[in-house]
């Protein structure tokens, strides 16, 4: 598993586990970010 896959995953098992994780920063939004972390979370 490719890094960004691993944050990716990381990110979305936190936030469906717990409704008050929050991602925020620069480069989130509905694109997922340049690196594409945030994709479809």
């Amino acid at each position: 598993m490719h890094m960004v896959a691993a944050l990716n995953q990381a990110l979305d098992q936190a936030m469906a586990k717990d409704k008050s994780v929050l991602v925020m920063g620069e480069d989130v939004g509905v694109d997922g970010g340049v690196f594409r972390v945030t994709e479809g979370l």
